[in-house]
């Protein structure tokens, strides 16, 4: 009920996933580079939800290799996302890392993807400058989150509204000036969810707007 899928679930939890995943690690600290994406592929090709987010934990415990993926390991992989969890998380953990490699030579595949007509491949591109952005202020991208924004302010999908609200959100945290000109410019074409938490965000620092009782 949580994440939506035509994938098998098997109600494997996170952690036991992670918890997996690092012990792959520390039981095959010699395994080769050819050795690890070919079990990555293996799972990406099964047909759970459990596989498909292992096959994401393993390249994010092997994150000294993300660097040398090519684009077409992610083209091919975005093609097998069908929710908002193994989304989200190949965002964060994995291309997010990758495009921080080389910003100059990869960010722009991010504009590939937003007129994607696969939903989760737009949500994939909005999903991925949060990681860039909070790297830090040198590395943040407001340009061009806000180019990716405005391609789809108008869509009200949840999973892109959502995915809207936590990229500007995202940028809030190191550029809060465009992004509190950006809300005030177009506050009548986002969705009433996005301004209400960028807005909250902007004013806490908490999408919320509340502070957690003590």
């Amino acid at each position: 009920m949580v994440v939506p899928t035509q994938l098998t679930i098997y109600g494997v939890r996170v952690p036991q996933l992670r918890q997996i995943a690092r012990d792959w690690q520390r039981t095959h600290k010699q395994i080769t580079r050819t050795d690890h994406l070919a079990l990555v592929e293996a799972l990406w090709e099964g047909q759970s939800r459990e596989e498909r987010l292992l096959a994401v934990y393993l390249l994010e415990r092997y994150h000294r290799w993300i660097p040398e993926l090519n684009w077409a390991d992610f083209d091919r992989w975005r093609r097998r996302v069908d929710n908002w969890e193994v989304g989200d998380g190949l965002a964060m953990w994995v291309l997010g890392p990758w495009l921080l490699a080389d910003p100059q030579g990869r960010l722009d595949h991010l504009r590939q993807l937003i007129p994607d007509p696969e939903l989760w491949s737009r949500r994939l591109a909005l999903v991925a400058t949060v990681p860039v952005n909070r790297s830090g202020p040198g590395f943040a991208v407001p340009e061009l989150t806000l180019e990716l924004v405005g391609r789809v302010r108008a869509e009200r999908d949840p999973m892109i509204t959502k995915a809207v609200s936590w990229a500007l959100r995202g940028l809030a945290e190191v550029h809060p000036k465009p992004v509190a000109a950006y809300l005030e410019a177009n506050r009548d074409l986002l969705a009433p969810l996005v301004v209400r938490e960028v807005s909250a965000k902007l004013s806490t620092g908490l999408k919320s707007g509340r502070s957690s009782p003590r």
